[in-house]
């Protein structure tokens, strides 16, 4: 698999989108639903992120020009995004070789007590 062009935490956050998104389905949601993960907010609160606002839309920005999310923009920040198929693929790629080693490094950029 071809290393993708985007920074590890960008990955990191990748993962935990993707993570997210396949639990979404698990409990129920259709995958046009779970792939709606809200706005800048909704994800850095759900996902725990222990970077800055700022930080986590610097990696969503990131992700968005690497066409992994698709970003509605208003305000200056993310008001909805939405997974795109590139996402899905790269955490399908990741996941199938070791999901615990996954799953510890990607957990580097949340926190691990929720506030």
């Amino acid at each position: 698999m071809d290393t993708p062009e985007i920074t590890q935490d960008a990955q990191r956050l990748a993962v935990l989108i993707y993570k997210q998104y396949k639990k979404d389905i698990k409990d129920g949601q259709s995958k046009l639903k779970a792939k709606n993960i809200g706005s800048l907010t909704t994800v850095h609160k759900t996902l725990s992120i222990k970077y800055s606002l700022d930080d986590t839309l610097d990696l969503v920005r990131e992700l968005s020009i690497a066409n992994y999310l698709k970003v509605m923009w208003g305000d200056n920040t993310a008001v909805l995004i939405n997974i795109q198929p590139k996402l899905i693929i790269f955490g399908e790629n990741k996941f199938a070789n070791d999901i615990d080693g996954v799953l510890n490094w990607a957990n580097k950029i949340v926190s691990i007590i929720k506030p």
